[in-house]
């Protein structure tokens, strides 16, 4: 069976949630042993193997760079599914080319919302998110949701068969694990890390739910005077302008106790998640909320939102709080960082629950709806 994989996310050389995902799933499904497939990766620039799949796949891998000055994914990419045809396509994002998608695609839907925070997308970015998405779930052969929880989204809204649409969890990737405290150690003198620290990581969109956070951090320091310090880890975005997180901190007089990292690459964020006491994901939505699992990965114990796929994602291995309440944010993290035989207990559920997540796993299953669509 011939694979077609839309693939510029995962060239991409800072990664967010989508970029993870479509690296991650292409690298250990082009991997999986026994699968008599070849995998077209369609991709903008060439670029020196950033998948690694000369080291690891099979010989059935071709790259293949279409140069176009602009518009790639909505007319250079259709030219070339329509004039060489592959048996199946997969597309993981849910943004698609609208002249032309091939009937035998899959999509992946990573998350909605644009539908629920609105005001957190450009007028621009909006519109084209909601005809792009309503038309690649309606086209697509198969329709992949990261969670139940968007699974469940896009039934809501868009009217689909439920059958369409199929549940496959991401993986975590196995450089989230325990780390060598010397090597914990070093990351932190590299950021001047003398204190004890809260975690969060996440572009920072308003639906990450930041300026709550800042108010929690701010009474958790005035009302139990902790020693602790907030590291943000995650690049700026339109919604949420830095000078928005600064003024806060102004007006809070936290700038002695926030770091903001800016963008951190896969090698040093599992050094992050390792030295932290607690992470925190403060998310009003989340498709996935895949640093929450890697975290857990990490042994590092987690508190995080109790609405949309975080709950899901967790199960009874984290603490969660209402993150529309900033008492209940700050009450929540108190309580974690107080008591160190819960910290423990979180700790060893955390390395059971990221135990059942898996990137072969989501290859897996990804690729039997692959095949079920080219069937």
């Amino acid at each position: 069976m011939n694979i077609g994989i839309e693939a510029t996310s995962a060239m991409e050389s800072q990664k967010t949630g989508v970029g993870y995902y479509a690296s991650n799933v292409i690298r250990a499904m082009t991997a999986l042993p026994d699968a008599p497939h070849t995998y077209s990766l369609y991709v903008r620039h060439h670029s020196p193997d950033p998948l690694e799949l000369g080291k690891s796949s099979p010989s059935q891998v071709m790259v293949k760079v279409l140069t176009f000055p602009c518009l790639w994914a909505q007319l250079r990419l259709p030219f070339e599914l329509w004039r060489h045809p592959q048996t199946v396509y997969f597309f993981p994002s849910s943004v698609i080319p609208l002249a032309y998608q091939p009937e035998n695609s899959v999509v992946t839907v990573h998350d909605v919302a644009f539908l629920f925070f609105q005001d957190c997308f450009s007028p621009l970015l909006r519109h084209w998110l909601t005809i792009a998405t309503e038309q690649s779930v309606r086209r697509a052969r198969k329709v992949i949701a990261v969670s139940e929880a968007t699974r469940q989204d896009v039934l809501a809204h868009y009217g689909v068969n439920p059958e369409k649409v199929i549940t496959v969890h991401h993986g975590v990737h196995e450089q989230f694990r325990p780390l060598p405290s010397e090597t914990v150690n070093t990351m932190k003198r590299t950021y001047s890390l003398d204190r004890p620290y809260i975690l969060c990581v996440g572009t920072l969109q308003r639906r990450k739910n930041i300026p709550r956070l800042l108010h929690a951090f701010y009474l958790l320091k005035q009302k139990y005077h902790l020693p602790h310090i907030l590291v943000l880890v995650g690049q700026k975005s339109r919604d949420l302008p830095e000078n928005e997180i600064f003024s806060t901190c102004d007006r809070l007089s936290l700038h002695q106790d926030i770091l903001w990292t800016g963008y951190v690459g896969s090698e040093e964020m599992p050094l992050l998640m390792n030295g932290a006491e607690l992470f925190v994901l403060p998310s009003l939505y989340e498709g996935f909320g895949m640093p929450v699992l890697e975290a857990m990965a990490c042994g590092t114990p987690v508190a995080c939102s109790n609405i949309s796929s975080l709950p899901e994602v967790v199960g009874e291995s984290g603490l969660t709080f209402d993150p529309y309440r900033v008492e209940s944010i700050t009450e929540t993290l108190y309580h974690a960082l107080t008591h160190p035989e819960l910290r423990r207990e979180l700790r060893e559920r955390g390395f059971e629950r990221a135990a059942h997540f898996s990137w072969q796993r989501c290859a897996q299953s990804t690729l039997a709806v692959l095949e079920s669509v080219g069937a």
